[in-house]
């Protein structure tokens, strides 16, 4: 009986998404990909996404001929597993394929804005868009939509600025889990753990491919900085298990590196990092840790996003001020009142360099 019930819940809110997508009600849409079990299936994910990315609303740039990052690329691409899901073939053929069009997708995005600069981690943002939409020229628009508006800041030159996102985790993990932050501030342990949730929204390190298209439904209808605010919601959701690990450095890092993968509960997850957001938003957050940039996609997103619109679409230059450099390229991270011991996390986050950062990214991949 209740399995019957739980059937005809979801028929009735797959009807839902359905008519939504042909009514183009985007509000019902949105909510509908925060709420609950997201948008459901890769068939509506399929025709929901371009409405919620705001497909077809830039005006096309041109291309150059090469970027150069296109050689990290090719070194990135071939190690690209696909997710696990019975909805994806995992034969030889079709992991070459699909990284094929990985490589083309990506590539093509960086020759659109040579202005932007790959990180590794992008091509992995990257694969479930192209899963979902099963063709390029779909994942490209997803994608070039998702590198301007949602993860610019990390396609800066550095990523000094995506670490400065990291120091407001610690911000909230402050406020909302006062032990797990006490923990991290005792072994001086450094918000790298969380950098490949932010760079991949996941991705990296969620293997099943529903759970992964269920957060990328609830991050297409957020901000940009909803990542951070999901990171702070998963470590509180494993608040017990983090006091449990071994008061060593190296426990605890890798020990938090694997939550993503032992987490089943991400409707809750994803719904409490909304509250939280509503909580602390993020110029409040920013006044109780460091000021992002004017420029960053953090700041700019409420004011450009929502001028979007497929009938009239814009150059990103209208909406962002940039000439051949990246909106961040001058900007200097700032933290505030981050001079004592007890602020170490925030002063090391800011004060990393680019090379470091990725030096420890890709510890985290081993």
């Amino acid at each position: 009986m209740e399995n019957r019930r739980r059937r005809r819940k979801s028929v009735s809110r797959v009807t839902q998404i359905s008519q939504a997508i042909k009514g183009r009600d985007l509000a019902t849409l949105k909510d509908l990909a925060r709420t609950g079990a997201g948008l459901e299936t890769t068939r509506l994910r399929r025709r929901a996404w371009p409405l919620l990315l705001n497909f077809r609303s830039l005006v096309d740039p041109g291309t150059t001929s090469l970027h150069p990052d296109e050689g990290q690329v090719d070194l990135d691409v071939p190690r690209t597993g696909l997710p696990k899901s019975r909805e994806i073939r995992h034969t030889e053929h079709a992991v070459q394929r699909r990284q094929e069009q990985l490589r083309s997708t990506v590539v093509s995005v960086l020759r659109m804005y040579p202005w932007l600069s790959y990180y590794q981690g992008f091509h992995e943002l990257t694969m479930p868009f192209l899963c979902v939409f099963g063709s390029e020229k779909p994942t490209q628009e997803a994608m070039r939509m998702v590198a301007l508006f949602f993860v610019r800041d990390a396609m800066s030159p550095g990523l000094e600025h995506v670490m400065q996102q990291l120091q407001l985790l610690y911000v909230l993990l402050k406020s909302i889990a006062p032990n797990v932050h006490s923990l991290l501030e005792e072994l001086q342990v450094p918000p790298f753990f969380a950098i490949s949730w932010v760079l991949t929204w996941f991705a990296h390190d969620v293997d099943d491919f529903a759970s992964i298209c269920r957060i990328y439904d609830f991050l297409i209808v957020s901000p940009p900085m909803q990542v951070v605010y999901v990171a702070a919601a998963l470590v509180k959701h494993s608040e017990r298990e983090v006091l449990a690990m071994e008061r060593d450095f190296a426990m605890v890092h890798t020990g938090l590196t694997k939550l993503p993968q032992q987490t089943k509960e991400w409707d809750s997850v994803l719904e409490d990092s909304w509250y939280l957001k509503s909580e602390y938003p993020e110029t409040k957050l920013q006044q109780m840790g460091c000021m992002l940039a004017r420029k960053s996609a953090v700041n700019t997103f409420a004011a450009t996003w929502t001028r979007l619109d497929p009938a009239r679409p814009l150059p990103f230059t209208a909406l962002v001020a940039t000439k051949a450099n990246h909106p961040l390229a001058e900007a200097t991270p700032t933290v505030k009142n981050a001079t004592s011991t007890a602020q170490w996390p925030l002063v090391i986050a800011t004060m990393a360099s680019a090379t470091m950062i990725m030096y420890a990214y890709l510890l985290a991949q081993t």
